[in-house]
């Protein structure tokens, strides 16, 4: 119990930890008022590379987000997180994943739900210009690299999203888009290709339009080497073939805001992940390990005065994570701003009121407590109920990601 207390506190000191002399993280005063937690530069920078190791990120990248045909994908992927963001108010216990409720409008934003469904990363890969070499067809070829994908990143599903206007050449009439996966021949001249998937579109349409990629992607996430894009070719009803901005199809020379990428939808491997991220930890923590003093904690009676102590009984306290005093700018990370995460501090003292969400192993080592002080601790005030945040940003490629990261917010606080 005394190993469990002590993992229980490590999440409820993990941000205050580290910090400048910025507020980069709010507490509360138990005056009903939230104030600032003051710490060195180098623990601020200390916490950015905690939290980028959380995102299964060594470093932070640096995005080309000026870049036109980047455009697109953030408008999507931003209009994506904020549907999901109210979900993130439900109560999925333990589960990172992304679920399609009733607050999220699947029409408006074209998803396929079943792709959503289930995922907790989706990914808007922008179109790479000048990556595929096939001649006189660069209007027609599109490339999105994969080089940063892993492949215990399970690749869902993947679709490329094309925006369509309404073409004067044309009054009437259907068109076959035909999309086919690029592989090489024998003779390195020549190329195969596959036909990766077919949508018969309307002349008239107008708008967004979504064309299956998801068995390329999958050969791409496993030989990233092997890739060589994506080609378009469309036919009308007779099979004469048009080029596709013969009939509306937005280009890499059309608006920003209408430039083709594509989505993949991921359920990553968590527990390789925070394996990856523990390992990075320990071994950073190693190289640093005389750095770090009681004194840096501000929950610790141990030396000095602490500059936080609670008198009160195991409750949730306010815990603002602030990570644009991070350093987290949005050239990187898009959204949130910040958000509450909250922690347990208190007392769990006999009698254990049912408001301190006390276990029976809890009440019993009350007990024990009270009777030989020496042979048993009392409880700790910990976390019981944890809910996920959603975090939308850039990768090193300015590939636009949005994934859930679970147990980053206290729902609940109990006696452990």
């Amino acid at each position: 119990m005394r190993e469990m207390c002590v993992i229980c506190c490590v999440t409820m000191v993990l941000f205050p930890l580290v910090s400048a002399y910025t507020s980069s993280f709010y507490t509360d005063n138990n005056l009903g008022q939230s104030v600032p937690i003051i710490q060195v530069k180098q623990k601020q920078q200390d916490v950015q590379q905690e939290l980028l190791e959380l995102m299964g990120l060594y470093s932070k990248p640096k995005s080309k987000v000026n870049e036109k045909n980047i455009q697109s994908a953030s408008k999507f992927m931003q209009d994506l997180y904020k549907s999901l963001k109210e979900v993130d108010g439900y109560d999925y216990v333990g589960d990172s994943h992304i679920h399609i409720n009733n607050l999220v409008n699947v029409s408006s934003l074209g998803l396929d739900p079943e792709k959503v469904e289930g995922s907790d990363v989706i990914v808007s890969f922008i179109n790479k210009d000048g990556e595929v070499h096939i001649r006189h067809k660069k209007d027609s070829t599109f490339y999105f690299d994969f080089t940063e994908v892993s492949i215990r990143e399970h690749l869902k599903g993947a679709e490329l999203r094309l925006y369509k206007e309404v073409s004067p050449a044309f009054s009437s009439g259907t068109f076959s888009l035909n999309l086919y996966f690029i592989k090489d021949a024998a003779d390195m001249e020549e190329k195969i290709l596959e036909l990766e998937s077919t949508l018969r579109v309307d002349w008239a349409k107008t708008g967004w339009i979504t064309l299956d990629a998801t068995s390329a992607a999958r050969n791409w996430t496993l030989f990233p080497h092997s890739n060589r894009g994506l080609l378009l070719k469309v036919f009308d009803s007779s099979g004469k073939e048009h080029e596709p901005r013969d009939i509306g199809i937005v280009s890499r020379r059309g608006p920003m805001d209408k430039m083709p990428f594509l989505v993949g939808y991921m359920d990553m491997d968590t527990e390789i992940l925070s394996r990856r991220a523990r390992s990075l930890r320990q071994a950073r923590w190693a190289q640093n390990k005389d750095d770090v003093s009681y004194a840096d904690n501000p929950f610790t009676p141990h030396q000095g005065t602490p500059r936080y102590k609670s008198n009160s009984s195991c409750q949730r306290h306010n815990l603002y994570i602030n990570f644009r005093e991070i350093g987290f700018d949005n050239e990187f990370l898009i959204a949130p701003d910040g958000y509450s995460a909250f922690f347990c501090e208190g007392d769990c003292s006999f009698p254990l009121g049912i408001h301190m969400n006390a276990t029976n192993h809890a009440i019993v080592q009350t007990l024990v407590h009270l009777m030989t002080p020496l042979e048993a601790p009392k409880p700790c005030c910990a976390p019981t109920k944890f809910g996920p945040i959603t975090l939308l940003y850039y990768d090193a490629n300015s590939s636009v990601v949005l994934k859930r990261f679970k147990e980053m917010i206290v729902k609940a606080c109990g006696c452990l």
